[in-house]
Order: C-alpha cells, then sequence, then structure tokens
C-alpha cells in the first residue's frame, strides 16, 4: 500500500509545501525561527565556513571527549527512535482510517436518496434523473430493514438489505466481495453475475440435503454471519419479522412472520461489522416479504466518481429532485467515527513527539556540555577574532546536524519498517480488530510533517547553548588557565 511511484512522492512533497497541506502554524513557526536566527547571530558570509569546520571538530570523537561524543550519540539515536516511531505509528493509523473508509464506501453507497414518506414508489425514473447529475456513475434502488435468522443451530439478529441484482453491482462492491457460491469459491465476474441474477431462485449446491427440493429465495451471508448460524450455501434457514402483519395473538403479543430462505452464497469484506451482521436478498422477495406495494423501495444507492466530492454531488441532486426527497453522503453518515480516528491520530503523534522533544533536551544537555568544558577553546577563539555571531552559529550548526542525520535515518527507518508491515501483513485477531491484518499507509504529507517537526525542534534546542556561548567572555575564559 506504500506509493511506490516516486513522482508522485515530489507532487505530493511540492503540493503540501505550497498548498494548504502544510498547517499555518508550522509555517509561522518558521518564520519566527529564521527571523530569532537573523536577528541573534545576523552571521557574515565568511563565518559560514568558519562555524561548520568547528562545529564538525566538537561532533568528531577525542579521546579526552569520549563523553561529549556519547551524549550526542544519544540525541541522534533519540531523534532517530521518535522519527521511525512517528512515521510507523501515524502510517499504520492511516492504514485503519483508509481501511475504514474503503470498506465502508464499499459496502455502502457513497450518497443515499431517501424520501421524506418513508418509501419510494417509481425507482426507475428517480435513477435517470440521478444518473443525469454530473460525478455520478452509478444508482440502484434498496431497501433496508432489521429482522432475524433462525438456523437449525442457532439464531441472530441481521440487518436485512434487499437489493436489484442488476443495478446494485455497480453501486456496491457487492460483486467484488462474494466469495462462495453454491459450486464452492467463486473466482470470475461472470460466475458471481450468474449468482446475483438467479438470487429469488437458487441453484442447487453441492452440500444441499438431497430431500430439501423446496423452491425459496436466496439470501447472501457475510462469512462470519454464516459461522455463527452454522450454515453454508444450499442450507434453509428463516428469516423472522418479529412485528409480524401487525396482527396480535391471544395473548395481545404480535404474531411474527417467518419467510424461508436459502443461503445461495457468501461475501467477506474484511469488516467484522458487516460480516457479521449484514445479509442480502432481492428487492422482490423482500418487498413481498415486508407487505410494501410493488415497486416500492425505501431508498436509492449512488455511487459517484470522486467519493470526496460526494457532499457537492449530493446538494446537486437535491436540487434536481427537489421535495420530497433528500440525501446523505457518507462523510456525514461517518462524521462522528472518523472525527474520533481524525483526533485519536492526532493525540498519538502529540504523544510520540515528546520522544523527540526528549532528544531536543538531549541535545541542550550535551552543547551546554560542549560549551563548559570548552570554555578555555572558545575564549581563545574570541581572543583571535571570532564573532560572537560566529561562536552561536557553530553550536546552532552542531545541533541541526543531530536534528537532520537523526531525522534523515529515523525517516528511512520508519519507511522501512512500513514497507516491511505492508508486505509481511501483521495477523490481527478479528474478534478483537474489525482488520485481519495491520494496514499500513504511508502519506507524504504526514511524513513531511515529521520531518520539518524533528528538525524545527531540534534547532529550537540549539538557541539556549548558542546564546551562552557567544556570550562568554574572553577574558573570564582564560583567567584561570
Amino acid at each position: 500500500m506504500i506509493e511506490p511511484a516516486y513522482l508522485g512522492w515530489t507532487r505530493e512533497a511540492v503540493r503540501v509545501i505550497t498548498g494548504p497541506g502544510l498547517p499555518w502554524v508550522w509555517v509561522a513557526c518558521s518564520a519566527v525561527a529564521a527571523g530569532i536566527l537573523l536577528v541573534l547571530i545576523r552571521p557574515r558570509r565568511h563565518d559560514l565556513a568558519f562555524a561548520w569546520r568547528v562545529a564538525l571538530s566538537h561532533l568528531r570523537a577525542r579521546r579526552q571527549r569520549h563523553g561529549i561524543s556519547a551524549i550526542a550519540l544519544v540525541s541522534v539515536v533519540g531523534v532517530i527512535v521518535g522519527v521511525m516511531a512517528l512515521v510507523i505509528v501515524l502510517s499504520v493509523m492511516a492504514g485503519f482510517e483508509a481501511d475504514m473508509r474503503e470498506k465502508i464506501l464499499g459496502s455502502n453507497a457513497h450518497i443515499v436518496v431517501l424520501p421524506y414518506g418513508g418509501t419510494l414508489h417509481d425507482p426507475i425514473q428517480v435513477v435517470e434523473e440521478i444518473q443525469q447529475v454530473p460525478g455520478v456513475t452509478a444508482a440502484a434502488p434498496f431497501l433496508y430493514t432489521e429482522m432475524m435468522l433462525r438456523s437449525r443451530y442457532a439464531s441472530a439478529g441481521v440487518v436485512l438489505k434487499g437489493f436489484d441484482p442488476v443495478l446494485t453491482p455497480f453501486a456496491t462492491d457487492l460483486l467484488e466481495n462474494l466469495t462462495v457460491g453454491p459450486e464452492g469459491g467463486l473466482e470470475d465476474m461472470d460466475t458471481k453475475r450468474a449468482l446475483l441474477a438467479r438470487i429469488s431462485s437458487p441453484p442447487r449446491a453441492l452440500g444441499q440435503d438431497e430431500a430439501d427440493n423446496e423452491d425459496v429465495p436466496g439470501v447472501i451471508l457475510g462469512s462470519e454471519l454464516a459461522d455463527s448460524l452454522h450454515v453454508y450455501p444450499g442450507d434453509k434457514i428463516h428469516v423472522i419479522n418479529p412485528v409480524g402483519t401487525g396482527e396480535s395473538g391471544p395473548f395481545g403479543m404480535p404474531i411474527p412472520k417467518v419467510l424461508a430462505v436459502r443461503v445461495a452464497g457468501l461475501f467477506y469484506t474484511g469488516m467484522f461489522e458487516y460480516d457479521a451482521k449484514w445479509c442480502y436478498i432481492s428487492n422482490d422477495d423482500l418487498r413481498g416479504f415486508l407487505g410494501l406495494p410493488p415497486g416500492s423501495v425505501h431508498g436509492l444507492e449512488v455511487r459517484v466518481a470522486d467519493p470526496y466530492a460526494a457532499g457537492e454531488i449530493a446538494l446537486d441532486i437535491e436540487s434536481r429532485l427537489a421535495y420530497p426527497y433528500y440525501t446523505r453522503h457518507w462523510k456525514n453518515m461517518n462524521q462522528k467515527l472518523f472525527s474520533a480516528l481524525k483526533l485519536e491520530k492526532i493525540v498519538m503523534g502529540l504523544i510520540l513527539s515528546l520522544i523527540v522533544l526528549v532528544a531536543g533536551l538531549n541535545i541542550v544537555g550535551s552543547l551546554v556540555l560542549v560549551v563548559l568544558t570548552r570554555g578555555r577553546e572558545i575564549a581563545i577563539l574570541r581572543a583571535m577574532g571570532a564573532s560572537a555571531p560566529a561562536v552561536a552559529l557553530t553550536f546552532m550548526l552542531e545541533g541541526v546536524v543531530i536534528g537532520v542525520v537523526g531525522t534523515l535515518v529515523g525517516t528511512l527507518l520508519g519507511l522501512l519498517g512500513c514497507l516491511g508491515l505492508d508486505r509481511y501483513r501483521f495477523p490481527l485477531d478479528i474478534d478483537v480488530y474489525y482488520l485481519d491484518s495491520l494496514p499500513v499507509v504511508v502519506e507524504p504529507a504526514t511524513v513531511l510533517l515529521v520531518m520539518y517537526t524533528a528538525m524545527f525542534t531540534c534547532f529550537v534546542a540549539t538557541l539556549y547553548p548558542a546564546r551562552r556561548a557567544a556570550r562568554l567572555d574572553p577574558v573570564e575564559g582564560l583567567r584561570y588557565e
């Protein structure tokens, strides 16, 4: 799931840097940091080369300075670990969000058109109107209700969804999600389409009881739901409507209505909530069971070319159809879910940023220690004519080198970790998680933001030690030498 096109990375990086992808607060921090740098040190052109040579000499290991070099190494490792953790964790959380979005958009339509009266009586005409809206690729009528399923071994409350065998495969991923049919595994699309076309009278299954020849409507179950009911294609189960027809029995209780159906196939989305609760039946069969007028449906499912433009397209559909129709799209139907995921991602990023902050504090400590232990050297440089901005720039460059090296190595290790997780698919327990493997999606904007945050933190960590070194008095530094 990692984007293999390096040109795409470059294009995304340019978009993030020049567009609204990078939060303005970070841009403001960059401007403030640059202003502090210019006001604080005001370096001359020859100061940079001098500061660079001195900074590299401080970072190199010497026999009498192993302690300082070790602290610098710890600082680099801290930045590496922090950046690597941020890249991997945020990519995994982005993977969870993207995978959930993909499954929601696959099992549900991008836009749902509903009537205020509860039922829609002329769906074909409305479908033709909707398909004329720019951006709409498909539309299909549906019925939706909650029922009970009963097998010989167990029972379960389910979401029973009616679908159109011809139009629904273009509006949702039902066709792609089919895995098992009457004759076993389903591999090609033609076999899957044939199964949907005969859903009202499914063909005889390989495992069907020889004495069971009753012609009943077919139903498609989620794989987890089939496991909980202990059924397989060919088995006969019963759909139970607890409310029934509205008539009351001898004790004033409603008489349940029962419909015998046969398991015609199984589907698998990878999302436990759908696989354990959803089942599909044709609109005609469900309409007769619910006692609805011929041709009536509960609403229309709409698929659009760009899911992220669903809000604008939904408004266009409302303006075309007018009253009594209204629309809902996947963004507002799942707004709380995705808001919670976004908040969780932000909080996790802030928590893991503490690792980079600790690394920045290590940089402060190491540079202050360098200032204290190299006070004589700094005093000699100042006495020989080195300016205060050149000395300050020296210690800034030391921290920046630590930050750049740690950030680049940490980003590389983080991307390699994401590549490994994506390739080998770390398994998850579906009884706990809604996914069967750990998803990973590397977002270039997130990686760039992590790199920027780490480098900016390391730069800010150099300001105090650099200012302290620049204000060191050469006379005080050489008085007792």
